[in-house]
């Protein structure tokens, strides 16, 4: 038996993602990312059926990224684009090369850029997903995306390749097991 780890038992990924970004979009420290982390919860916390749902991952927690994103452009300088609308159907290719224009292949170089996506992780197609998580990249190389990732797990997904994930739900088969939802990525950076 393993011992439980901070994280394990809670459906925060989306607030995470989040401060991952910030983290690389505004050099943000611990301290601040905690009271944002505090902020966004109590502010969840006031509808009790919308913090129920939080809790027990009853929504997709887009309204809850966008959010805070919108609170936090109120406080510091951050602009935020959402690439594909609601209920758009891009290909992988078009979601790739948006995700590629937007962070590029050095982290280094990158500074100041954030995308912040949701993934479906998948056993077997047609049955549920093992995994619904919100991420952040940091940089992307030809086919592979990597993740600045607040999970700890072993299965962790640390890194995406192209070959081996889908950005529409009826395209997973055995080879592509992992479903990045379109709608759901937000594009962070430092306003130019």
């Amino acid at each position: 038996m393993k011992p439980l780890y901070q994280g394990k038992l809670d459906a925060f990924c989306a607030v995470y993602a989040v401060l991952n970004a910030l983290r690389l979009t505004h050099a943000i420290r611990t301290s601040r990312a905690r009271d944002i982390m505090n902020e966004t919860l109590m502010g969840v916390a006031a509808n009790p059926e919308r913090f129920r749902a939080f809790l027990s991952q009853e929504t997709d927690y887009a309204d809850v990224v966008d959010s805070m994103l919108d609170a936090l452009k109120k406080r510091m300088p951050l602009e935020t684009t959402r690439p594909f609308a609601p209920g758009a159907k891009p290909g992988l290719n078009e979601v790739w090369s948006a995700i590629q224009d937007w962070i590029g292949p050095d982290a280094e170089k990158n500074l100041g850029k954030a995308v912040v996506f949701r993934f479906f992780k998948y056993a077997l197609p047609g049955q549920p997903p093992l995994n619904r998580h919100w991420t952040t990249a940091d940089f992307i190389t030809g086919d592979n995306l990597h993740l600045f990732d607040c999970s700890h797990e072993a299965e962790a997904v640390l890194n995406i390749k192209k070959t081996k994930c889908v950005v529409s739900v009826e395209d997973i088969d055995t080879e592509r097991l992992l479903y990045i939802q379109p709608d759901s990525l937000r594009f962070l950076r430092l306003p130019v």
